[in-house]
């Protein structure tokens, strides 16, 4: 038993396992000691060299790992963890060729290991440019099919003005307008209408100082409605690729403004830049629809987009020849309220492309944004406020004409109502439960509009004399309350873009007035709180 427990393959063996374990742990320091050991006990051991040289790389020591991986192939190692080895630290030293070299037969090895795939593709392309490189992505993405290689190769594409030779899974696409693409393909829209024109003008504020409150008169973009025949629109995203590979979206096509979008949280987009967009189609499940209509895009699951954004959009929609025959396509994972607000307006079929997917559609019919509706700016832009997502009145009109259609008043009114933001993540009425408790002392109903449906929230705005409610957009809905609605909103100091909201109303018949908190801000989605005796005698001159 002595003798096996000295045997030295046993002891050899267990060192090995002692430094997998300590590697697989994280444990360099400790590692580094027990290797070097091991060394100095098995001078001739390729496998205590090769695990050197990996811990040396694995610390930060590149020329030792270099040096110790020479000798382990010296001493006969013929494990793919060498050429790793020197791959990698001299992609630390960035001696790009000789990374590239190395990592490229270490691939070969080890085609498991995504991680040195993907550093020899970058490797060999800042060794030797896009053309030098194009033999080492082909071997490297014809093993793995790895759609982060693909990127990466597309990227470089792109940057080099390659865009016909774009790898599966990724498209560069010009970008244009839907009215564009169609009158190019000898298809024009179905309907085509007068441009929009928005008032814009600060909203009164209780207690502040009489000034002056210029309106300012923005007219939107040319509404239409038509069909792309052959195009896939993907699951959240307003970009719609046609067959022919162009990208189509008015807001992004902007001449003015449309540089100055932040599409960041866009999924489909890896790059836009120079008129192009550069597009990773390949995560997305692709489906076959043979037509329907596209309401899906940005932001719908937020109500404030979702109304004016897309449902407007169906004051011109409806025009189209084939509108009531088709089914509406919109976005999976939407709140529920949003597809019943949908159902009130118009009875088509509703199909949803799931969170990950995409839908290839043969005859896609499409509407114009009345005008430009960002998600995100960048900070350094350039977009004024009024030109900040205008509310069309043309479609807020329709949508308040088809709803009493739908749910005719019932002659119940009288009612006053406070609108809760309570559960909100964001511009948060921090004494929210101090205001709700005073105005529910003057005969207030205390409500909730994000647990009530679409025909409830209607309903109680046609049954209201006086609203106080924190910004937010539920108050969208107030135009299907009466034209003698009395309007308070409750807001953190600085409007930011509230005077497209009141101009909206204003134009519509509706009177409404802010009340502001103490504190000022350049956060537009800040929380706030507001004085309470001010605010009830705000309240009281409004019933008064």
């Amino acid at each position: 038993m002595q003798q096996a427990a000295l045997d030295p393959a046993a002891i050899a063996e267990s060192v090995r396992q002692d430094l997998a374990t300590l590697v697989a742990e994280g444990r360099m320091a400790d590692a580094r000691t027990l290797v070097a050991a091991a060394r100095e006990a098995f001078p001739q051991d390729p496998d205590f060299a090769t695990s050197q040289a990996y811990i040396h790389l694995r610390l930060g020591s590149s020329q030792l790992a270099i040096d110790t991986a020479r000798e382990a192939r010296e001493l006969g190692s013929q494990d793919p963890t060498i050429e790793m080895v020197l791959g990698l630290a001299a992609r630390m030293q960035q001696r790009h060729a000789d990374a590239a070299q190395a990592l490229i037969v270490a691939h070969r090895a080890m085609p498991e290991r995504a991680n040195i795939a993907r550093f020899a593709v970058e490797e060999a392309f800042e060794a030797h440019g896009v053309d030098g490189a194009q033999l080492a992505f082909a071997e490297v993405f014809g093993r793995t099919n790895d759609p982060v290689i693909a990127q990466y190769w597309a990227e470089r594409l792109f940057e080099a003005g390659r865009h016909a030779e774009m790898p599966p899974g990724m498209a560069s696409a010009v970008v244009t307008t839907a009215r564009a693409w169609m009158e190019a393909h000898a298809t024009p829209p179905a309907f085509t209408g007068a441009p929009e024109v928005m008032t814009v003008q600060d909203p009164p504020v209780y207690g502040a100082p009489a000034a002056e409150r210029p309106r300012v008169q923005v007219e939107g973009y040319t509404p239409y409605a038509g069909t792309i025949r052959g195009a896939t629109v993907f699951a959240r995203s307003s970009v719609v690729l046609t067959d022919d590979g162009a990208a189509l979206n008015d807001t992004l096509a902007d001449a003015q403004y449309g540089r100055f979008l932040d599409l960041s949280f866009d999924k489909l987009i890896v790059r836009c830049e120079g008129g192009r967009v550069l597009l990773s189609t390949a995560r997305y499940a692709i489906a076959e629809l043979e037509a329907g209509i596209m309401l899906s895009g940005w932001a719908s699951e937020y109500f404030g987009h979702w109304v004016p954004e897309y449902l407007c959009r169906l004051a011109y929609l409806e025009h189209h020849p084939r509108f009531a025959d088709l089914p509406i396509i919109v976005d999976a994972g939407m709140p529920a309220q949003h597809l019943e607000f949908l159902r009130l307006l118009v009875p088509n079929p509703i199909v949803e492309i799931p969170e990950g997917g995409a839908l290839h559609v043969g005859e896609l019919v499409v509407a114009s944004p009345a005008a430009f509706f960002h998600v995100l700016l960048t900070p350094d832009h350039a977009v004024p406020p009024e030109r900040q997502c205008g509310l069309p009145v043309g479609g807020f009109r329709y949508l308040a004409e088809r709803m009493a259609q739908r749910l005719p008043p019932e002659g119940q009114g009288g009612r006053k109502l406070y609108l809760s933001r309570k559960s909100r993540q964001w511009r948060r009425l921090l004494n929210e439960d101090e205001v709700a408790e005073a105005l529910a002392a003057r005969g207030f109903e205390i409500l909730y509009p994000e647990e009530m449906s679409p025909e409830a929230q209607v309903r109680m705005y046609q049954g209201a004399s006086l609203v106080v409610a924190p910004n937010g957009s539920s108050l969208l809905n107030a135009i299907f309350a009466p034209k003698d609605l009395k309007l308070l909103v409750l807001s953190q100091q600085g409007l930011f873009n509230w005077g497209t909201y009141y101009g909206l109303m204003s134009a519509l018949g509706y009177e409404l007035s802010f009340f502001c908190g103490d504190d000022a801000t350049d956060e537009k989605h800040s929380n706030y709180a507001v004085p309470i005796p001010p605010l009830l005698a705000a309240v009281d001159e409004m019933l008064a």
